[in-house]
């Protein structure tokens, strides 16, 4: 689907499962997103929307060792107001379920560890993914946003990416982010 929000093209009632995955950033109006997953789903059918939180976050406040994390949470604050569109919606989900009808909506929240820190080793394998998922693709998280949209000074993104590389690394830092899961059935 090009247009999310926009009318979908099958009918009422048509599927049983509808899942949305990490369109933060990317959907000005998730009322209509909702709304067209609450038509087309069959009822009994299910809707669910896993989005993510860009936000670096540390329950024993070890992630204010390292400022390029508010630096980080700037670019997408301040980039999501130039575009009119939203990349912390996880209150915007639950909303948009509730405004398109559904009830009994379910809301889950997930922490994913960035690094090897935790010492449940399940945990620390998953930050460890996350943490070399992240070093590896923070130019396709960032480039766009810093460069096209934000237009912030060209010569200081090398600079940044390679603080949010060594602040991503520091064993020091207990960070993780969030994934929040809304469902409901029709």
């Amino acid at each position: 689907m090009d247009r999310v929000v926009q009318p979908w093209a099958w009918k009422d009632d048509y599927f049983d499962f509808i899942h949305i995955r990490y369109l933060f950033g990317a959907i000005k109006d998730w009322n209509a997103l909702v709304k067209e997953a609450y038509r087309c789903c069959a009822p009994g059918g299910w809707v669910q929307s896993a989005e993510a939180d860009v936000r670096f976050r540390s329950d024993d406040g070890s992630t204010e060792l390292e400022p390029i994390f508010k630096t980080y949470q700037k670019l997408f604050e301040e980039g999501s107001r130039i575009i009119g569109n939203p990349f912390f919606v996880h209150e915007l989900q639950q909303k948009a379920f509730e405004q398109a009808s559904f009830t009994d909506i379910k809301t889950m929240d997930y922490k994913f560890p960035v690094g090897g820190w935790p010492k449940d080793p399940k945990l620390a394998a998953i930050g460890q993914f996350v943490q070399t998922t992240l070093e590896n693709d923070l130019e396709g998280y960032t480039l766009m946003m810093w460069q096209d949209v934000c237009k912030w000074p060209e010569d200081e993104y090398q600079v940044a990416l390679m603080s949010l590389r060594k602040a991503i690394r520091n064993p020091k830092v207990h960070s993780y982010m969030t994934v929040r899961y809304v469902y409901s059935r029709k």
